[in-house]
């Protein structure tokens, strides 16, 4: 029977409780401690699969990585792509997982330099700089660099670069408002001129290259417009989930201190209206207590929610996105930056209550971010991509703005809730957009699964081809719900495990390289090592009990707590020298 990694707490957004495989000698650096001889992990040839995640506390349940061929009944539980699917991945089989795996680990420089040479770099890294890094507190500060020296900057390489291919007059985001008749697009080259024009009048009032700019917005096209605008100017985003009250955007505010707050009046989510503004203000009046004033707040008018004469104004402050951002000119300098630039702050909860504001940079983001999302979706030109999460998460970054975008995908933005106006929304908006690639939380998934199968019947749903599942454990049931009924059976689930400090996934199926076992997140991505260790932080083999750590930094990792390197290295680096802890308690 196989061992497994098994994670039984979850501390981020993005953190869930899993059960994954650590690494055999073949799949990593030779160690004598390695948990798992190479047979009873995979050979060359075999199927594979993993258990499949359990609440805290639940055991693992059995599940086989075969060392011979599986057998043609699937009498193991496990779910096999098509072989029509399998022919046509990126990633097709577990052989050729491996062999891309093993470089990764044996020569990370190297596989992560060829990927990364496919982007726009208006200046290169130096080869000997590829990755520097010390994850052992004991051995000096903590330190992770990748790509440093070389020059290039995220927007370009998501819009731009199309633009300049001859592909501006393909998608690039297709909105859905609240109501189902409510909807928009922009090409490529529309998508250009609109982040031009922002980023232009943010220029004009002041904001220059590292200066914060707090976004407030629903998912709005204008959101993922303002993250790439403050993007190609150098400006640092801090997104905060148009959902969080007054006093969490003043904490933010007060923190990262930044010259321009971008909101808009008002949004609806179903029936309900929440006046955005009027929390903007009252987290402005908090923030200026603590002797933070910020000198502009851009306000988007958003008309379907509400209009301007019932907005509350602050003249000379408040400044309505629609009077002045598009008088701007379409066209706006590219600020290069260096890849160990920082690109934005997104803040976690602390225990200790205080927000930890995780930094994440650009050049190493920027590769990790397009190539998960590539590989983990399967991903083709063609496909039409929807995720459900808001852009003020983690997964609203790397895979509704940032990854989609570096790949030239064409990403639909929803602004409403998934059961508005009834439970069969979800299978509407795939059905009106053809939507091929479908990725959202269990909590939804399970919701919907209550409503019953009824609200999915009435759509066809065929042009899905790809599901995903993120942000905590999807259970068996709900597995198989979303796999049968949601995907017609014929659809393979990318279940990903990973957090807001990760940048990207950690431990997800390549959908057409391996069967999958539901509930199970599978396999380490390139570049990520897992290991369990003890309390001493010692490598254990076998049956045991311990934490989840990541040993050798990965290009999406963050780099610090801004602001509090002491915090960032304390938390993450000091419980075990040498590794990440991902704050995860695991046993095999």
């Amino acid at each position: 029977m196989a061992q497994y990694i098994y994670a039984t707490t979850a501390r981020c957004c993005c953190s869930s409780a899993r059960a994954l495989p650590l690494h055999a000698p073949a799949l990593a650096p030779s160690s004598s401690r390695s948990p798992l001889r190479w047979r009873s992990a995979m050979g060359a040839s075999d199927r594979l699969t993993v258990a499949a995640a359990k609440p805290r506390h639940a055991a693992p349940c059995a599940a086989t990585v075969l060392g011979e061929p599986l057998p043609a009944s699937d009498d193991h539980g496990l779910v096999h792509p098509s072989a029509d699917f399998a022919a046509q991945a990126l990633v097709s089989s577990p052989q050729q997982y491996l062999e891309m795996y093993q470089r990764s680990i044996d020569d990370p420089a190297g596989f992560w330099s060829e990927i990364a040479e496919t982007f726009y770099w208006k200046q290169k890294w130096s080869p000997e700089e590829v990755c520097t890094e010390n994850l052992d507190v004991t051995k000096g500060p903590i330190k992770i660099e990748w790509f440093k020296g070389g020059k290039t900057n995220i927007c370009h390489n998501a819009v731009d670069r199309y633009v300049e291919a001859g592909d501006g007059a393909k998608i690039a985001m297709y909105w859905e408002g609240n109501e189902p008749d409510q909807d928009g697009k922009l090409t490529y080259s529309e998508l250009l001129d609109k982040v031009c024009q922002l980023a232009n009048y943010l220029k004009s009032v002041g904001v220059e290259k590292g200066d914060a700019v707090v976004i407030y917005l629903p998912m709005l096209m204008e959101l993922p417009i303002a993250m790439l605008a403050c993007a190609r100017i150098g400006a640092v985003h801090s997104v905060v989930f148009a959902g969080f009250s007054a006093d969490a955007i003043a904490q933010r505010i007060t923190d990262c201190k930044p010259k321009v707050v971008i909101t808009c009046n008002a949004v609806k989510r179903g029936q309900k209206l929440i006046p955005l503004k009027d929390i903007v203000d009252a987290s402005l009046v908090e923030s200026a207590k603590n002797g933070v004033t910020v000198g502009i707040c851009l306000t988007y008018e958003n008309q379907l929610a509400m209009k301007k004469e019932d907005t509350q104004w602050i003249a000379g402050r408040d400044v309505w996105w629609q009077d002045v951002v598009p008088n701007f000119p379409t066209r706006c300098d590219v600020e290069w930056v260096d890849a160990e630039d920082p690109l934005f702050l997104l803040y976690t909860s602390g225990s200790t209550g205080k927000p930890k504001g995780v930094l994440h940079t650009t050049g190493g983001y920027m590769v990790y971010a397009a190539t998960t999302f590539k590989h983990a979706f399967d991903y083709k030109p063609t496909d039409i991509y929807w995720c459900t999460a808001d852009c003020g998460w983690i997964t609203g970054h790397s895979y509704v703005t940032y990854g989609p975008l570096l790949n030239g995908a064409t990403v639909l933005v929803y602004e409403g809730a998934p059961n508005y106006p009834d439970p069969g929304r979800c299978w509407d908006i795939v059905d009106k957009y053809g939507v091929t690639i479908f990725y959202t939380a269990p909590t939804l998934i399970r919701s919907l699964m209550r409503d019953g199968s009824v609200y999915v019947d009435r759509y066809s749903r065929k042009s899905l081809r790809v599901l995903g599942s993120v942000g905590e454990p999807i259970n068996p049931t709900a597995w198989r719900w979303f796999y049968n009924v949601v995907g017609d059976s014929r659809c393979p689930i990318s279940d990903t495990w990973w957090q807001t400090e990760t940048g990207g996934f950690m431990i997800t199926p390549l959908p057409g390289a391996w069967p999958q076992k539901p509930g199970s997140a599978t396999f380490p991505f390139f570049g990520v090592q897992p290991v369990i260790v003890d309390e001493k932080g010692r490598e254990m083999t076998g049956e045991c009990s311990g934490y989840l750590c990541i040993k050798k930094s990965w290009p999406g990792a963050f780099r610090t707590l801004y602001g509090d390197k002491d915090r960032y290295e304390t938390t993450y680096f000091k419980p075990f020298s040498g590794y990440y802890f991902s704050g995860d308690g695991c046993r095999r």
